[in-house]
């Protein structure tokens, strides 16, 4: 893999990420069942990857060679931490039994 190509899949990663960010939030926001405190902390992760896209660089370099793995781990842990979360939130609140 090319820096580039890794620099151009962790921007789609990151848009498609933010992407399905906004529409739980919006999903999330228009059902009762979910607490205010889980629907805070999915905001707080689109908060954290504008952050985590913010410390992309424009083009390929030295900088993104000092970010890439920086920039992975985080975008990486968000994934993680998003699946979880939505996970849990469906398993507790919105799941019907």
């Amino acid at each position: 893999m090319t820096v580039r190509e890794s620099l151009a899949e962790l921007r789609e990663s990151l848009d498609a990420l933010q992407k399905r960010l906004g529409e739980t939030v919006s999903e999330f926001r228009a059902d009762e069942r979910v607490p205010a405190e889980e629907r805070a902390r999915v905001d707080t992760m689109e908060e954290q990857v504008k952050a985590v896209k913010e410390k992309l660089p424009e083009d390929e370099g030295s900088v993104w060679d000092s970010v890439k793995h920086e920039v992975q781990r985080d975008l990486d842990a968000l994934k993680q931490d998003f699946a979880h979360t939505v996970s849990y939130i469906d398993q507790h609140y919105r799941d019907t039994k």
